[in-house]
């Protein structure tokens, strides 16, 4: 299977592990108590609108009014005297989050009823009461169950005198709190009481509402109140609440159509669009929303209820808080204590135990709906997209790439994934899959994708070590494995190469002189240095034929610079024959001298043979060429020689220019160099030496026969010990005596091998 397509079905199997888990419970709560919290918690608090405060009772203000310990107790004409205090502060609507459902002083009740009924802005509480229910057949045997919810008011004096009625039952998961109902769908969509207060708090639009609505073509609102007079009182209300829930609910695209018109409508004021706006969020919106918290509690901001009705002290230090305009949500509210009752543990408890109250949370639920600030969960199919496509990415990148570059880009896309998230979450109140992408997705392609490109890269290192071992130096093979990606295939392939032919002068002499036992020495003491040589080239060794030596360069590996390396390591194989040499005396053995030729050019390489024995191999003319070169040594009595190709991919080589010959078996004539030294080992005898050969060579190309003559006669005097200015001599006397050829282009066939 090729491995990009193993890279994509990791990819794959990593997207659907999250997309999957994100679509069960266990996902869903995992991202709610990890990632929302995370959230939250880098996020920190957000400045509430300034529309809403909380008036909170605590151990600390039933002191400071010398009232009884617990409020149940109080007489409820203080919370008159509350209200009183409130409107005085032109308060626009007061919540109260308690339970008045048990008469107590018919006096004291009738003076809370009469505040409330004067305030006409005043929420109450009413209790829902749920229990299971049995259900019965026809033959009186229990068939089942039923979960029946029951709504239950105030005392009859106040739930006549209130502007509105609502419960507020607030959903826990196990002991935490996240979300919230603005529309109680168990109980006949009745309005909680954060909904209530917004709809009481938009009453001064209800006439621009209405309009609104029956230009938008809202159905069953005939018989709705028109303006914010003919809303009555907490019946009237209610049926208002529900009747509207039912239109939008009813008619999906009947928020858009208000929207739309509301845009258009430039009359209105800034005040009136945005309560406006809200109501319209308010009943189109989600029955089961997620608060968007402001912070620890206090956060929204929070007054005792003695700071109100208390001493002229309190009520000096209260005198910079403005009611003015404000929805005031009053109930249980301790900021200091963790034991204070009506609480919820949420994001953000305080260290010291301290939860928020269950009127704030009220009042934030109130605040997110008039801001349109609710926590927006993306819709959970297109989070499973999201964690597929995530998946994918990230398992792909981190399976296909190399181990370093893989936790790189790893950790490069969870950072911009986080950071994308964190950015919708502070700017646009969206919530995006922040748990499962970084710890589960990233984990599992980390651990997973780098453990399969260990075992790969571990099964591909051993693969080349058994195919390339034999053939390159460990180095080689260890580069070999630390590149998978690249192409290092037995098969086939043409290339350019430089290939290496080395062989024993007068080998049948030298086998002759020895025993076997030391010739297989001999054989050995030479092949080992000399392979040793070419493998720290970075050379592969082709076969060892007799005493022959074939090795090449550029292949498996890609060398740029293989000419180069090839001459190197035939200069320093000829420097390894002195010692080897030195050491063959000391055993009697006869002295060795060797003949390499080095030819670069296109070559095909791979792993060729038959069905019973194959080798890495290259093949070509190009290879036969550099077979030719080695035998040549012999003819022109120089140890190295290499081929004009070879020739121009040389730097700080020196090279005496031999001949221009067409060798058996080739018809292109081809210029052929000794390489002589490297610049480095290079003196000025010898220097001057190649400079005044090479000036005598082209004297004889030019046919400029005299000046060639007492040339090669001066160099042969110096160094009467090279075969080579033998040769140019006899041929310039032969050119001399049998005259030039028509068309001589100095081209010297040869006609041996």
């Amino acid at each position: 299977m090729p491995r990009w397509l193993k890279g994509l079905l990791f990819g794959l199997a990593t997207g659907l592990v999250g997309a999957v888990l994100s679509l069960t419970p266990l996902g869903q709560d995992f991202e709610k108590y990890v990632g929302l919290d995370w959230l939250f918690h880098v996020r920190g608090g957000i400045e509430p609108p300034p529309e809403v405060a909380v008036v909170s009772i605590n151990a600390r203000d039933i002191a400071g009014l010398g009232l009884p310990t617990l409020p149940r107790d109080w007489q409820r004409s203080i919370h008159g005297e509350l209200v009183d205090r409130l409107v005085e502060g032109g308060a626009a609507v007061i919540i109260f989050d308690m339970d008045f459902q048990r008469p107590k002083s018919a006096e004291h009740d009738a003076a809370f009823a009469r505040a409330v009924a004067d305030a006409e802005r005043v929420v109450l509480f009413e209790r829902l009461n749920g229990r299971r229910q049995p259900i019965y057949d026809v033959s009186g045997q229990q068939s089942g169950t039923i979960w029946v919810e029951e709504l239950v008011p105030p005392i009859p004096e106040l739930a006549q005198a209130a502007k509105a009625l609502a419960p507020f039952p607030v959903p826990k998961v196990q002991v935490n709190v996240y979300q919230f109902w603005p529309f109680k769908a168990s109980a006949g969509y009745v309005a909680t009481m954060p909904s209530a207060a917004l709809q009481l708090f938009a009453l001064p639009v209800q006439q621009h509402w209405m309009h609104l609505l029956q230009r938008a073509g809202a159905t069953g609102i005939e018989d709705l109140p028109r303006s914010e007079a003919g809303v009555g009182r907490a019946a009237e209300v209610d049926r208002l609440m529900r009747r509207l829930h039912s239109a939008f609910a009813n008619d999906p695209s009947l928020q858009d159509r208000v929207l739309d018109l509301l845009a258009a409508d430039k009359s209105l004021t800034d005040q009136q669009r945005r309560l406006l706006t809200a109501l319209a969020g308010l009943y189109s919106g989600s029955d089961n929303r997620y608060l968007n918290f402001y912070g620890t509690p206090g956060s929204i901001p929070t007054i005792p209820y003695n700071a109100v009705l208390g001493s002229i002290e309190s009520q000096h230090a209260l005198a910079d808080f403005d009611f003015s305009g404000k929805v005031v949500f009053v109930g249980f509210s301790d900021l200091y204590d963790p034991g204070q009752p009506d609480r919820f543990y949420t994001v953000f408890t305080n260290d010291d135990g301290v939860d928020l109250s269950g009127v704030e949370i009220a009042a934030t639920a109130f605040a997110n709906m008039l801001t349109d600030r609710s926590l927006r969960p993306i819709d959970p199919y297109a989070a499973a997209v999201i964690l597929l496509l995530t998946g994918m990415l990230l398992g792909m990148g981190i399976y296909l790439l190399r181990a370093g570059l893989a936790v790189v880009l790893a950790l490069l896309l969870t950072a911009l994934g986080v950071a994308t998230v964190h950015y919708a979450f502070n700017a646009a109140d969206l919530w995006l899959p922040l748990a499962i992408p970084v710890l589960v997705q990233l984990p599992i392609a980390l651990f997973v994708g780098l453990m399969a490109q260990y075992l790969t890269e571990a099964r591909s290192r051993m693969k080349l070590k058994n195919v390339f071992g034999r053939y390159v130096p460990p180095e080689i093979v260890e580069e070999m494995s630390r590149h998978p990606d690249e192409d290092f295939s037995v098969e086939g392939q043409s290339r350019e190469l430089s290939v290496l032919f080395c062989d024993i002068r007068s080998f049948t002499t030298i086998s002759e002189s020895l025993r076997a036992d030391e010739l297989k020495q001999l054989v050995n003491s030479f092949f080992t240095p000399m392979t040793r040589v070419i493998f720290e080239h970075r050379g592969t060794i082709d076969k060892y034929v007799g005493d022959m030596i074939m090795a090449f360069w550029g292949a498996p590996v890609h060398d740029s610079q293989h000419a180069q390396h090839a001459v190197e390591a035939a200069l320093e194989m000829l420097g390894q024959l002195d010692g080897l040499n030195s050491d063959f005396s000391e055993r009697n053995w006869p002295q060795i001298r060797v003949g390499i030729g080095i030819n670069t050019g296109i070559m095909n390489v791979g792993d060729m043979g038959s069905e019973y024995r194959r080798a890495y191999t290259v093949i070509g003319d190009q290879v036969n060429l550099g077979s030719r070169l080695e035998a040549l040594t012999k003819y022109y009595g120089v140890p190295l020689i290499i081929s004009e190709t070879t020739a121009a991919g040389l730097d700080g080589i020196l090279l005496r220019r031999l001949d221009r010959v067409r060798v058996q078996g080739k018809n292109e004539p081809v210029t052929i160099y000794e390489a002589v030294a490297t610049i480095d080992e290079v003196t000025s005898s010898l220097q001057d030496e190649v400079d005044h050969s090479n000036q005598a060579l082209e004297y004889y190309f030019e046919g400029a026969w005299d000046k060639a003559q007492a040339a090669f006669e001066k160099l042969k005097s110096a160094w009467p010990e090279r075969r080579l200015y033998n040769l140019y001599l006899e041929r310039v006397a032969s050119m001399r005596s049998q005259g030039v050829a028509p068309g001589w282009d100095g081209v010297f066939v040869h006609t041996t091998k």
